[in-house]
């Protein structure tokens, strides 16, 4: 056990500045869009193990160009796209990323790569037909871990009580049936016909009806498209424009330009969307957003991460750690476990411990580590 004036230096070390406390709801704007690159590895490996399915028409290419552009600035975040034929199968390499699906409106069955409004949410049998493919690609080893609709210009549509009724099937569906897909809700652009005037600020109220209606329960995903776009990095206000008297959000210049034609805006803003996805793929792969891979006293950083499953705390280590005793201490300064470990991975019981900020102290052949990690 360390003595008190180690102890009291970890402490101020540790909990300098402390780390973001995550909401328990899933909704990416653009305040995650910087958060992609806090996701512990753990999760970046489950994120691999994923088919996201963004159907939609032309806007929707962004994601797939965003995902792309990201994998190249950092082979960390691996995608792999397919824009026709047959969806690849499992993996653990990459990312799969498209917007293919089983069937649609005027389809029941075959690969389709192109989905609009009449096919998510317009008829009863679009949903009927979603449905099925959700189904089917779960039948075939296909399985859809996240599936949102992406929207298009569709300057006449402002009344979302469709869409979202729709869209609730389909999570409720996947419930009901134990289908393992995950199916988020989604606003739309902010570009052109949908950026100015009256349908500029219609939209901007439509996409609040989204909000809300998502907002009024927990477990509701939001991938908030529009959002993202009316921010550049950084900033914390809003490009914006008005419209009878009323201020409403637009997509900024640098998210705008330099235009790409095929989905409409710019590869800036597109980066933006994918960063923003890799976040929420990794929440809805058990990430809680908290981040505990954080400063460490030694000038070495150790790449240490944990996770929390019921009362059972997994520790994962570097090789360079092992093996040592591990002491985990709460704020004020007590000592809360001990735990001696042998291996790279290992569990400490946190049965009895309340949720909050404590301070991982390892103690190994080369000295001593300490993490600050926040307890849920």
């Amino acid at each position: 056990m360390l003595n008190k004036k180690v102890l009291r230096g970890l402490l101020l070390l540790s909990f300098t500045g402390f780390p973001f406390m995550a909401s328990a709801q899933i909704i990416a704007d653009h305040t995650v869009v910087d958060k992609y690159h806090d996701i512990p590895q753990y999760y970046i490996d489950k994120v691999k193990k994923m088919w996201l399915v963004y159907a939609g028409e032309s806007h929707s290419g962004s994601m797939r160009a965003g995902l792309t552009a990201l994998e190249a600035l950092s082979f960390v975040y691996a995608v792999s796209v397919k824009e026709s034929g047959t969806p690849e199968g499992y993996t653990t390499a990459n990312l799969r990323a498209s917007r293919a699906t089983w069937g649609d409106v005027n389809n029941s069955t075959g690969w389709i790569y192109g989905y609009g409004e009449e096919d998510w949410y317009k008829t009863g049998t679009a949903i009927a037909r979603t449905k099925a493919g959700i189904s089917y690609c779960d039948a075939n080893n296909l399985t859809i871990s996240a599936f949102g609709f992406g929207w298009c210009w569709d300057e006449a549509e402002t009344n979302m009580t469709p869409y979202l009724n729709a869209t609730q099937e389909y999570i409720n569906y996947c419930a009901s049936n134990s289908i393992n897909t995950r199916v988020f809700f989604t606003t739309g652009p902010v570009d052109a016909y949908t950026a100015a005037g009256q349908i500029g600020y219609s939209k901007y109220l439509a996409h609040e009806a989204i909000r809300n209606y998502v907002k009024n329960d927990p477990d509701r995903i939001l991938f908030d498209f529009a959002d993202i776009l009316c921010y550049n990095s950084g900033s914390e206000t809003p490009n914006s424009t008005t419209w009878d008297g009323h201020i409403y959000p637009i997509i900024t210049s640098a998210n705008l330009n330099p235009i790409v034609d095929s989905y409409h805006f710019s590869a800036m803003g597109a980066l933006r969307l994918a960063q923003a996805m890799w976040w929420l793929l990794a929440r809805i792969a058990g990430w809680s957003g908290v981040t505990t891979v954080v400063e460490d006293i030694s000038l070495n950083e150790p790449k240490i991460w944990t996770h929390v499953n019921g009362d059972e705390l997994t520790v994962h280590i570097p090789e360079k750690l092992t093996s040592g005793k591990l002491e985990l201490y709460s704020i004020d300064g007590s000592l809360k476990a001990i735990s001696n470990y042998e291996s790279s991975i290992f569990t400490v019981n946190i049965s009895e411990l309340p949720s909050g900020f404590y301070v991982m102290v390892f103690n190994h052949s080369a000295g001593i580590e300490s993490k600050k990690i926040i307890l849920p």
